[in-house]
């Protein structure tokens, strides 16, 4: 990927130079330089300031460390990544521009989607354990339905998050494909559950 990118500085180079705007291309240069500089030191200054307002609100003694840690580096990086992303475009080189947008797009969308199966396994387990605390009749067949049904809906916004970049028809078919699985799944655990017994 390097030697493509060099390889495509060097074609503008000299289309540049050959069409006499040399000038243009050092003035694009110099700003692409500012513009990644600015999203080194950006990116550096807004996870020292979220992270300072996380400590504040004391964020660490509900949530472990490293779910915080990998929150700030996403963020930090999507800043680099924009950043890049704006100096590549001063320089005329398209391709790189489109796939480093389509990655500053996919990374918020794969912690979003884990916030999401996250927030989803909290709420199936505290609806699982209301059910089992009231007793009422059937309430462990009940409770094993209303965990099920929030861990599917949770993973299926989960999973419509982080494919967020693909086209709608290929997200319905891995939706399927998805419920299809896990579908089996727990029919099948289930009937190896009622055979032990």
């Amino acid at each position: 990927m390097i030697i493509m990118i060099m390889y495509d500085l060097a074609t503008i180079l000299s289309e540049k130079i050959f069409s006499g705007s040399i000038s243009s291309f050092i003035i694009n240069l110099v700003l692409a330089a500012i513009l990644f500089v600015i999203g080194l030191l950006l990116g550096g200054i807004v996870k020292i300031v979220i992270k300072k307002i996380l400590e504040k609100a004391e964020v660490g003694k509900t949530t472990k460390k490293s779910f915080v840690n990998l929150f700030l580096t996403v963020i930090k990086w999507s800043i680099y990544l924009l950043f890049a992303s704006l100096a590549l475009d001063q320089l005329g080189i398209p391709w790189i521009t489109k796939w480093l947008s389509s990655v500053i797009v996919v990374i918020p969308a794969l912690v979003g989607s884990l916030i999401l199966i996250c927030f989803g396994f909290a709420v199936a387990v505290y609806l699982k354990d209301v059910i089992e605390e009231s007793k009422v009749l059937q309430w462990q067949i009940l409770s094993n339905i209303v965990f099920y049904f929030i861990m599917y809906i949770f993973l299926i916004f989960a999973l419509k998050t982080a494919l967020i970049s693909f086209d709608n028809n290929t997200v319905n078919i891995i939706l399927i494909i998805f419920t299809s699985v896990i579908s089996a799944s727990v029919a099948f655990w289930h009937v190896l559950q009622a055979k032990k017994k």
